[in-house]
This record gives C-alpha cells, structure tokens and sequence, in this order.
C-alpha cells in the first residue's frame, strides 16, 4: 500500500501591518526525517545473474570491438569527477544525497569507507538519490547522468519500466563505460529511453551526457547506482571513495573527492498549499508559490541534506529594500540524512517583492516571491504573446491557447486573490500548439491569476471571472 505524506499545517500567525523587523519567538516548527530510497541485501541494486550476465556481454563486446589488446591501454590511473549535474532550467541549491556508498565488511556487518553505517549488507557502488521530489525531478528530466571520465561504451541497455517502487530482477536502463586504463564504471537505473544515442563502441568524454536519473531495475525511488571495477570482472570491485575502512583500494579515484557529509539547504520556497510527498512511484507535488496577496499565512519550506545535531539554520525574510521583515531559526536536535521542515509565517501587507532566505553551514538559499501582484501588475514578458487566454472576463469555461512554444510538459495553474490555487494541470505540448479549456462558472466572481510555466517560461495573466 502506497503511504502519502501530505504535509498539512494548522497553526496561523498574527498579521503584521507593516514591513518592520521582527523577531520571532514562537517556533511553530513541522518536518523531520524523510525517507531514503535504498534496496537492501536480500535485494541489491545488481543482482548476481544481473553481474553474470553483463561480465558476458562486456567481454563478447570488447572482443567484438578490438578492445582486449592490454598493450594498448595506459598506465595512468582513472580518475572521476561527479557523475551527476542539474540541467538547464533547475535552480535548486542542491539536487542530490548520497543514500549509500560500498559496504566495506566482507561480513554479515556493514562499514562504508570511512567506517560509518551509510550502507546496506553486500553493496557494491555509490548510490545518489536526485532530491528533493526525485520523481518530479524524473519527470522534468532536471538531473543528468553524466560521463564521469572518458571512455568507450561497452554494454548498454535502454527501454525498460523506470518507475520500479520494487525490489526484484526487472532490468535496467544503464550504461557501462571502460576506460583507458582498463577500469570499468557503470551507470544503473536510468530513466527509460533518456539514454545518449550513442552506441556501444563509441566513446565519451568527461562530462558527456549519459542519461536522465530514474527507477528502472531492482530499484525503490530515482538514483544513480555509479559502480567501479578495475577490469571487467565484477570481482574486481573497486571502491572510488579514500578512507580509514576501505580495504579495496588505498587511494581516492575521485579528481576531487567530497566531504562524507555535505550539510546544506537543497531548497528553499513558499507556499500556499502545503507541500504533498507521496509514496513511490507517484510524482510529487511541490506547490510552490511566487505569488501572494498581502497579510496571508504562507508555509517557508527547505529541505537539507546531511542536518547535524547541534546546527542551527538561519531564515529570514527580507524587504524590497533590503532590511529584515522577519528572521527565526531552526535548532537541529537530530543528526538525519536527509530532512525537510516548515514554519508559517504571515506575509507582510506592502506590495513588492520579498526574499525568503535560508542560511545552514555557511551556505545560501533563497526564493524571492512577491506580495500584491495584481497591484504591482504582471512584469512585461517576451513569451507573453505565445500565450492567449479568452475569453477574459469569463464566466463558464476559460480557453488557453499556446502558440509556436517549445515542446514541453506546462502547468497551468489558476489562483485566486489571496493566492489559494483553484486549479492546476499539466498539459503535454508535442506540436508546438496546444489548448486547453478550465471550467470556472463553480468559482466565485472576482480576479485570479493564470500562471503558464515550463523549465523555460513563466507567464502569468490577470483573469477576470464574472458569471
């Protein structure tokens, strides 16, 4: 049975009549831990017959492909840089946690590299979870799997079911890299036929795209399982990461390898509605606001990665001009891998736009969001003329017409005059046109606020509603 997480606030604040600072008290504080996607060792991310079957293919396609001569391959060590990168159009401050690394005991026991317990019995690579909403990060194509050094493609496999919420023997969508040197490093659960074009023996570059992070094979939520061999042989595991318990291999195969816990802010925003965090494999539903009236309770969200018992996260609001609206903080009691949390805040009453702002380990997230829009009037727009909405006034059924706009999912999202949404779709563009029809004759008479938006457009439009 598939658990929702809807995350609901019930406590409302005070209004403020007027953009001064203030200091919060209260702490009127919801969240906690969220769950980390990860198998297990009755059910690892690759499963013997799975390595059985690749070790075969690698070998019958490097024969194929000339690619056995020993004498040919260098004596210089790989090394990798980060196999992941957000695409273009996600400003998140962050898009990933590590989930798991190489189970270093050779026991029933586990140990990552540097002795800790971010592991499962018997795991064999790095697994990094896309966060936060992995499957709307999914859907989206935001997160990028990416050449981790230069190589040549020696299997590859693309076409399979990527929403797996199950730990079983489907297979996956990957793509196994070997390079100069010999070494091996495979890229496991990728999105369904979001593979490069490329073929097995051709060759990569550092940094080259590979894929979209996704669910597909034995697999519990979107992550890249990024696996090392110095051969081609599975028992040739080698782990890239350098530490006190890792009996693999004594040095770092990364260029520039990352601290062991990465305490940050992923992200910071604003909503109305709360947020709405399903169980796999249902997408996620952010709910996030840019656009509110004045006076109302709004929720601040963020979500952090590796939070530490004993730190403190700084969040403020901060005027148009610059001051403080309002600051409080966030007190960690708990170490947790991977945690959410939110306060509601009642937003100022003076029209302008406003910066939520969070500070945690030194580092800076922030989301503006604007209050009174229809006083300040939408900004003018170069794609406005992409998109006609009619009739306006309306009374039983709003048209949306997109024109000549890129191919690409849209929401279509209608808030009313306090900014609460009355409706939202998502509408699939593969034409470069599309319409779409709201019924609105059931919402009252009064003005709301059409926002059409894709990873590379916002428009928002005045509408009139008068039945």
């Amino acid at each position: 049975m598939k658990l929702i997480i809807t995350l609901i606030s019930f406590i409302v604040l005070g209004a403020f009549a007027h953009p001064s600072f203030a200091q919060n008290t209260a702490q009127e504080e919801f969240g906690g831990s969220l769950p980390a996607r990860t198998n297990d060792a009755a059910h690892p991310c690759i499963s013997k017959q799975q390595y059985e079957f690749i070790e075969k293919r690698c070998a019958e396609n490097i024969k194929t492909l000339h690619l056995d001569n020993k004498e040919q391959r260098t004596t210089t060590s790989t090394t990798f840089s980060w196999p992941l990168e957000p695409a273009n159009g996600l400003n998140d401050c962050g898009y990933y946690v590590i989930f798991n690394y190489v189970d270093e005991d050779t026991t029933s026991g586990i140990k990552d590299y540097n002795c800790g317990a971010v592991t499962y019995d018997g795991h064999r690579g790095t697994d990094i979870g896309t966060e936060p909403y992995p499957f709307y990060k999914m859907d989206h194509n935001e997160v990028n799997v990416i050449a981790a050094a230069p190589g040549t493609i020696i299997e590859k496999s693309d076409g399979f079911f990527d929403r797996n919420c199950a730990m079983n023997s489907d297979t996956a969508n990957y793509i196994i890299i070997q390079h100069t040197d010999g070494s091996v490093a495979l890229y496991w659960h990728m999105k369904k036929f979001s593979l490069t074009s490329k073929v097995v023996g051709q060759t990569v570059v550092a940094g080259e795209f590979l894929g979209v992070v996704g669910s597909s094979g034995a697999a519990t939520g979107p992550h890249l399982h990024f696996e090392v061999w110095s051969t081609i042989s599975s028992s040739s595991l080698r782990d890239p990461w350098s530490g006190a318990c890792n009996h693999y291999n004594p040095a770092s195969w990364w260029a520039a390898q990352k601290p062991y816990t990465e305490p940050a802010v992923l992200k910071a925003q604003v909503n109305m509605l709360p947020v709405v965090l399903p169980g796999c494999d249902t997408t996620e539903t952010p709910n996030e606001d840019s656009c509110f009236a004045p006076g109302v309770t709004a929720k601040f969200y963020f979500f952090l990665r590796n939070e530490t018992a004993g730190d403190t996260v700084h969040e403020r609001i901060i005027n148009p001009d610059g001051s403080n609206f309002l600051i409080w903080t966030h007190n960690s009691l708990t170490n947790y891998l991977y945690s959410y949390w939110y306060f509601n805040r009642v937003l100022p009453s003076i029209a302008g736009t406003y910066t939520y702002e969070t500070k945690y380990n030194g580092i800076t997230c922030s989301k503006n969001f604007t209050v009174s829009c229809a006083t300040l009037g939408v900004q003018p727009n170069a794609d406005d003329e992409k998109i006609r909405v009619f009739p306006n006034p309306a009374n039983t059924v709003l048209d949306i017409a997109l024109n000549d706009v890129d191919n690409a999912p849209y929401s279509l999202t209608l808030r009313n005059i306090v900014g609460q949404v009355v409706s939202k779709d998502i509408e699939e563009i593969t034409t470069r046109n599309g319409q779409r029809s709201i019924p609105v004759a059931a919402f009252p008479n009064g003005i709301y606020f059409l926002e059409v938006a894709s990873g590379k457009m916002r428009i928002v439009k005045k509408i009139i509603i008068q039945n």
